[in-house]
């Protein structure tokens, strides 16, 4: 590397690192870690060196490295569940479709704020975030405030009486995850080199949304 960028990269780490406890540090040494190993998982060894810290310090807070990479997905799903809640809140309560798509949008640009914290919580051999409670009561909280969301669009006219909510949550989690995935993996790049992934992304998006809830409206309008 070169010497220039080192010195600047030591530096922002450092700056991150102030005002950190040990968890905290911990936590974001091993997301630069997760940067620079590639596909190798940093070890608690690997982030006390990071630190500065005796191994055995660090075991103190994390017994083995599975629970140190539970934090680290912890850290970004609270990031996440701040991020749709921020979001959200600056909708129309009343537009509980405009809701939904906030959320979801919120969700691509935290994929893609959050790289390898996405990666590892979506798709690392050892991590089930639904298997494990201290990450399944985020994704829970989410999928609760989706339903939420849809049962008052129903309930406003923008959905079909009939609609199968846990269907479209289903439908919806599959697609916001797959255009996270294409923006995180640069592929929506490559299939549309001139424009924004993210934006890209969220046309997507709106317009999955919009032709259930605009086909709800059309079905509602006909059979009145």
């Amino acid at each position: 590397m070169n010497p220039v960028i080192r010195k600047r990269s030591m530096s922002k780490h450092d700056d991150i690192m102030k005002g950190l406890g040990l968890h905290g540090q911990a936590v974001v040494a091993t997301i630069e870690l997760m940067a620079d190993l590639g596909k190798r998982d940093p070890d608690l060894d690997h982030v006390a060196r990071r630190i500065g810290m005796p191994a055995c310090d660090l075991r103190r807070i994390f017994p083995d490295d599975q629970s140190l990479l539970i934090a680290v997905a912890e850290q970004a799903l609270v990031r996440l569940m701040d991020s749709c809640t921020k979001a959200v809140v600056k909708i129309n309560p009343d537009d509980a479709v405009a809701q939904f798509l906030a959320l979801g949008s919120a969700y691509i640009r935290w994929a893609a704020d959050h790289r390898a914290q996405f990666r590892l919580i979506t798709s690392h051999p050892t991590m089930d975030a639904m298997r494990i409670p201290e990450l399944r009561r985020y994704l829970d909280s989410v999928t609760d405030l989706m339903v939420r969301m849809l049962e008052r669009a129903r309930a406003a006219g923008h959905l079909r009486e009939d609609e199968n909510i846990a269907m479209i949550v289903l439908s919806s989690r599959a697609f916001a995850y797959g255009l996270a995935r294409m923006v995180v993996d640069g592929r929506m790049e490559s299939l549309l080199p001139s424009q924004d992934p993210i934006e890209v992304a969220e046309r997507a998006l709106a317009d999955f949304v919009m032709r259930f809830a605009r086909t709800a409206a059309r079905r509602s309008s006909r059979a009145r």
